[in-house]
């Protein structure tokens, strides 16, 4: 009798399949000898098959006969609703993800749930979305390998300018790429324009105005193509998109000028080595710009991101490029790595911008929250998330003074609504709060209004809030 297969619903873009990949191999390695079947969009899967874990792919249309089978696991990755009808009606051990239940959806999964509490209110999340793809399979956090390959240049002169990605703002236009072309071109190096069809006219632009016709691939190679032109390259210069994700995959080295509403620390290249560059912005990462401009966007320049991919060229395992370099003029260059429990993780990577980052109020913020969840979720961790309260008070003693305030506010506002039977939360509860808190008060609500608002629920939530303030509290004796 043959085993239960996995099911894997991932009906977003290729990014996101791509993005998936180490979850198949972390659940080849959990159910070994179990079939792993995944359905996604057939325009994404049926080139990117050869370059995938070996899995059996379906296409959304059968989402309806799938919901019919046994499984020992199914994981919901897609906001749609046939993968959400799919789940709930499928009968298996272990569900994750939203599912279409008879009164509303429900998110199985403490961190499918943390993930789909990010929607609009991500500012401080510092978890990578492959990592929280995979968290749920374990009741502990432990170290773990993501399957990719550690970046390698094949030592070809050649570099790949990934021209698109999913919206303008996340892209510089024809001329930043002609010039950067330019740049290359001058130092010795041969760019080469990639994108498919969508980007067919911005190639042609780039290639006009840089006046290299004969670089411009756009829209001329399949998929499969692409990758073996990606094989080649020393580098990827990129901005946040599916091309990015499979050479970063392919172990190409990659340079994600990551840029509009993006956030590299959930979406930026994974395996261990690449680059990533943003705007040295306390706005970076947010879910949707609302500036009057995309100032993150006009940070960038071709003869910035040219000294930055020159740099990396001659010695692409030097963590202080830049101090040779020259400044990056409002710029922050990063290098990916990965913690001691093996999550992913940004490092600056220069001397100047580095020691800024490393001490700035947001980023030992996001790193405080990234523990409270990991202690929430594993109360083992405790100790972690003390160290990092402990970092956070000595760099930024009135603020912790207010989050500690915050959460005792939002715990005695709890307690009142279970106390008085609330069955539900002003819409807008999270919102409402400082945006040092937000992160905590919009998983707070999510939580609940999946729990139906129910005693448990209640209870769970004020139980998690006093684990939080007793960290405070405990971190003062």
């Amino acid at each position: 009798m043959s085993a239960d297969p996995l099911l894997v619903l991932q009906l977003q873009r290729m990014g996101d399949l791509i993005l998936t990949f180490p979850l198949l191999l972390a659940l080849k390695k959990r159910w070994p000898g179990h079939p792993l079947w995944v359905a996604a969009e057939p325009q994404f899967f049926q080139e990117l098959m050869p370059l995938a874990p070996e899995v059996v792919f379906f296409p959304p249309s059968h989402c309806s006969t799938l919901a019919r089978g046994t499984y020992a696991a199914v994981i919901n990755l897609s906001g749609r609703p046939e993968a959400a009808a799919c789940l709930a009606g499928a009968t298996a051990a272990l569900k994750l993800g939203p599912a279409a239940l008879p009164d509303g959806l429900h998110i199985h999964g403490y961190w499918q749930l943390y993930r789909a509490a990010l929607t609009q209110n991500n500012r401080h999340n510092a978890f990578h979305w492959s990592d929280l793809y995979r968290l749920d399979l374990d009741p502990t956090i432990r170290p773990g390998q993501t399957g990719h390959i550690l970046p390698q240049g094949a030592g070809s002169g050649r570099v790949g300018l990934v021209l698109g990605a999913s919206e303008a703002a996340k892209h510089p236009d024809a001329l930043f790429w002609a010039r950067l072309a330019r740049r290359l071109t001058t130092a010795g190096i041969m760019p080469l324009f990639l994108g498919g069809k969508a980007e067919q006219a911005l190639g042609q632009e780039a290639a006009r105005l840089a006046r290299l016709p004969q670089a411009n691939l756009c829209g001329r190679l399949p998929l499969r193509e692409v990758a073996a032109v990606l094989r080649g390259l020393d580098l990827c210069i990129t901005p946040d998109t599916g091309p990015m994700h499979l050479a970063d995959w392919l172990g190409v080295p990659v340079l994600n000028l990551s840029m509009g509403p993006v956030h590299a620390r959930e979406t930026g290249p994974t395996a261990p080595g690449q680059w990533v560059l943003r705007a040295a912005m306390s706005c970076v990462g947010c879910w949707q710009c609302r500036r009057s401009k995309l100032y993150c966007k006009q940070a960038f320049t071709p003869a910035a991101v040219a000294r930055a991919a020159l740099a990396i060229l001659e010695n692409p395992r030097d963590v202080r490029l830049l101090s040779r370099t020259g400044s990056l003029s409002g710029l922050s260059l990063y290098r990916t790595g990965r913690d001691a429990l093996g999550l992913y993780r940004l490092e600056a990577s220069e001397d100047r911008e580095g020691r800024g980052a490393a001490i700035s109020c947001r980023f030992l913020l996001e790193g405080f929250w990234q523990a409270a969840f990991l202690f929430l979720y594993d109360p083992s961790l405790r100790p972690l998330a003390r160290q990092r309260l402990a970092t956070l008070r000595s760099a930024f003693p009135p603020l912790v003074q207010r989050l500690g305030a915050g959460l005792t506010r939002l715990c005695t506002h709890c307690a009142a609504a279970f106390k008085h039977h609330s069955e539900s939360l002003s819409a807008d509860f999270w919102r409402a709060e400082a945006p040092l808190l937000r992160l905590f008060a919009g998983h707070t609500h999510m939580f609940l209004q999946n729990a139906d608002f129910s005693a448990q629920g209640w209870q769970t939530a004020i139980d998690r809030q006093t684990a939080l303030c007793d960290l405070f509290a405990s971190e003062t004796e």
